[in-house]
């Protein structure tokens, strides 16, 4: 993805252990967690009869929104601001 700067810290999620969280370093902002990823749990697989050990993991689509548009805090992205809403350019490439 372009980061000049990634860490891989524990992390905790209840399906998945052992868990870790990738971070990357953005000048203005430090480190930002980008997403998480483990193993599932066998008590999470085995009722599916899956015998092996399986791997999830995911992106923190709103860190990306947030990187996107130049947000500072992730809280202002869940806010119901219809006025920052109307006021946020929005870039759309087709």
């Amino acid at each position: 993805m372009g980061f000049e700067e990634v860490r891989f810290r524990p992390g905790y999620f209840p399906y998945t252990e052992p868990s870790v969280e990738p971070e990357v370093f953005i000048d203005g902002l430090g480190w930002v967690e980008l997403g998480g990823a483990g193993v599932f749990r066998k008590e999470v697989t085995a009722p599916f009869g899956i015998e092996h050990p399986v791997l999830a993991w995911g992106l923190g689509v709103s860190r990306v929104a947030m990187l996107r548009l130049g947000l500072k805090d992730l809280r202002l992205l869940y806010q119901s601001d219809l006025e920052w809403l109307r006021q946020t350019p929005v870039s759309i490439k087709l």
